[in-house]
Order: structure tokens, then sequence, then C-alpha cells
């Protein structure tokens, strides 16, 4: 849980950022955002890793991790979120929907297929359902940036000294 509450806290400190500053449409932000996860899931796994883990981790427990601690950052990132549509930037889904709108437009495409996307995007683009497609999309993410981070995090030692370790453990 703490790692999962470090990972909210990187995530909500950049929504206010972009909130603060008006980068909703700034493309470079998600090159930020992205290297942020990376950059803040590689030293949650490493610091797990080397204090609860004696140092070593398989592949396959470094993913799992990665993805509950970033499924723990999605649940708080979503209640955040969720206070933020709700009480704080109530119009902030009307200047999504807007940005979606011209986006539309500028690739091209006609009002009927405007008309009938917006009014998708409309019903999925309030707070209760935003509340979801955050615990989803996050953990998504999360599986995403795990695959790769687990790769650079895996260490594992050498078997006969875990498996004597193990067995002193046990004698004491």
């Amino acid at each position: 849980m703490t790692y999962g509450l470090i990972i909210a806290l990187v995530i909500i400190i950049l929504a206010i950022s972009v909130w603060v500053f008006g980068l909703e449409s700034a493309w470079w932000m998600q090159w930020i955002n992205w290297a942020a996860y990376f950059v803040v899931l590689y030293f949650c796994l490493k610091n797990w890793r080397d204090q609860h883990n004696g140092g070593y981790i398989r592949y396959g427990k470094a993913l799992s991790a990665g993805i509950l601690f970033m499924f723990c950052a999605s649940i708080i990132y979503a209640f955040y979120n969720m206070i933020y549509l709700t009480w704080i930037d109530p119009k902030a889904i009307d200047h999504m929907l807007s940005i979606m709108e011209d986006e539309y437009y500028k690739r091209g495409f006609t009002e009927e297929q405007v008309s009938a996307a917006m009014s998708f995007a409309a019903k999925l683009h309030n707070p209760g359902m935003q509340f979801f497609s955050v615990i989803i999309s996050t953990t998504f993410l999360g599986v995403i940036i795990s695959l790769v981070v687990s790769i650079f995090i895996k260490k594992e030692g050498d078997p006969y000294q875990q498996a004597m370790s193990e067995i002193d453990h046990t004698e004491e």
C-alpha cells in the first residue's frame, strides 16, 4: 500500500500540474507522465526488492508487485479524480469534451460522426464512470509499465545460498 500511495501522489501531482498550468492539450505532457510512471515504479520496485526481499526478486514477482502497486495507486487516484470532477472543477468534463470535439473536426469527421461520437463520450464522461475508467486504465498502464520495469528490477541470487538461508531460519 505504501508504494501504491507514493505512485498515486506522483500521479496526482502531475494531474494538478496539468490543471494549474492548463496543459490538457500539450502532447509532450504525455511523455512526461509516462517517464514519471516508469521512474517512480522503478524506484518503488527497487526499494521493495532491496528492503523486503533481501535484494533479490524474480521477474514474475516483480511484475505482480508492480501491477499491485499500480492497482493500489489507481484506486487512490480514482478517488482524487472523482473529488476533482465533482467539487473542484465540475466543468472539467465539459472542457475535455470540447477538446475532443475540436479534435474530431480537425481529423475531418463529418457533423453526424462528431455528433454520434460526442453523444457516446458524454455518457462515459461522468464522475461515476470516470472512477471505474481511471482504475481500469491506470491498472492496464501499470501492467504495460511493469512488464518493462520488471526486466530491469529482476535480480536472482544463488539458489543454493537462498535455500540454505531458509534452512538456517527454520532451525532457529
